[in-house]
């Protein structure tokens, strides 16, 4: 399996953040992180608010904060359809405080939660 790869497209509505070829995805799913490669079991998971790591086969990485989705990973690819996701190089922790005001006032306490989780993973 040495140099096989995994295709990973990263949708928001808005757009396609990212398409690439990765050794392993590792994604933030409800019951915990995990990982996925070449040749993963497919699997269907929802995503929690969280970092999706892409690590290349030459051990670079990239990372992407999501506020959730869900993940499709078959043998060959992963698909996050992603709520918002900004690469951390962009990650604005003003708007993420912005977006945990607006949960709070809707009253949507189990996502303020998630959200200011993520918040301290990224202090």
């Amino acid at each position: 399996m040495a140099g096989e790869t995994i295709s990973l497209q990263l949708v928001t509505p808005e757009r396609l953040l990212e398409e690439a070829e990765a050794a392993m995805v590792v994604l933030p799913g409800v019951e915990g992180d995990f990982g996925a490669m070449p040749q993963h079991a497919p699997v269907i998971s929802a995503l929690r608010p969280g970092i999706v790591s892409v690590y290349g086969s030459a051990g670079e990485s990239e990372e992407y904060v999501v506020t959730g989705g869900f993940a499709e990973v078959t043998p060959d690819k992963v698909v996050v359809l992603a709520e918002e996701a900004v690469s951390r190089a962009e990650f604005s922790r003003a708007r993420l405080e912005e977006r945990i005001e607006g949960l709070e006032r809707a009253g949507d306490v189990g996502r303020v939660s998630a959200l200011r989780e993520l918040a301290r993973q990224l202090t």
